[in-house]
């Protein structure tokens, strides 16, 4: 009885894990490039390893881009498309 539920206790030390997030595994460092495309109410970013979005809103639409790369952001009365 006694064996049993000292191997228990070692199974579930086993099972467990330790985290420490001061410590990520993983570092998000965006890339110096962009490929902005618009869904919904937010531009969101395709070309770096995690997906990030801005949230611009309702009232906002991307048109195109600039020479740099960035977004070209008017709003949509601007454009007429209220």
């Amino acid at each position: 009885m006694i064996q049993e539920k000292k191997l228990k206790e070692n199974r579930d030390e086993q099972d467990s894990e330790v985290l420490d997030f001061n410590k990520p595994d993983f570092k998000f460092i965006p890339s110096g490039y962009h490929d902005w495309r618009q869904r919904g109410y937010y531009l969101i970013c395709g070309s770096c390893d995690l997906e990030h979005a801005v949230f611009i809103g309702p009232n906002k639409v991307i048109v195109g881009k600039n020479e740099k790369g960035e977004p070209i952001i008017k709003n949509r009365k601007d454009v007429g498309l209220v």
